[in-house]
């Protein structure tokens, strides 16, 4: 286990801009009207400014490892830039008692694909596990507490919901330091490693 004085929360996650930001703040608003409709269901909202698409998600790691990671992230990358838009919105697990609430990201040129294989590269050099969860390309909105009794409401209200498939190009990753304070998670970026021109769609 790694001691919590000596360690970090650390995760990788693609950002994207305003347009983007406000689309998924809206489909947000959305469900959450509908929810309140339906009777409720008690759900961390996630914050605005903290959107973004999880690549991967490290936990606890020692601060040396976090050191290694920054000077390995900014070196140059063979992934290349690429394109994806907004998707339809699900839960976390997909079936059974809905712990997360998502809208869908739509990897438009497969661009992920090459990215996730040399980001585990990078992870595994600097002394990261292998990180054995499937990844699913998403952005986090809330988190159900107590879903229980309200699994069928949340679906049914995804479901009524619409996205508007905003599209945008990722152009880097993002190694961020997430934080507890009293009014909240604050992610810290940590470094940032920027892909070449490439992939397109």
């Amino acid at each position: 286990m790694v001691d919590g004085a000596s360690s970090v929360r650390l995760f990788a996650a693609v950002n994207f801009d305003e347009t983007v930001r406000r689309a998924v703040t809206t489909t947000t608003a959305a469900i959450a009207e509908r929810l309140v409709a339906a009777g409720g269901a008690r759900v961390s909202w996630v914050r605005p400014w903290n959107l973004h698409v999880t690549v991967r998600f490290l936990g606890d790691v020692e601060v040396g490892v976090m050191r290694r990671l920054r000077t390995s992230w900014v070196r140059p990358w063979l992934a290349g830039m690429f394109d994806l838009k907004l998707a339809a919105p699900g839960t976390f697990p997909p079936s059974g008692t809905p712990r997360v609430m998502w809208v869908g990201v739509c990897d438009r040129s497969s661009g992920f694909d090459p990215l996730t294989l040399e980001l585990d590269e990078r992870l595994r050099t600097a002394g990261v596990g292998e990180n054995q969860v499937r990844f699913v390309p998403h952005v986090t909105v809330g988190r159900v507490r107590r879903a229980a009794a309200c699994g069928r409401m949340i679906r049914e209200a995804l479901e009524a919901v619409k996205v508007k498939a905003v599209r945008w190009r990722a152009t880097d990753v993002i190694l961020y330091e997430s934080r507890v304070t009293p009014s909240g998670p604050s992610y810290v970026p940590q470094a940032v490693g920027t892909w070449r021109a490439g992939i397109t769609s």
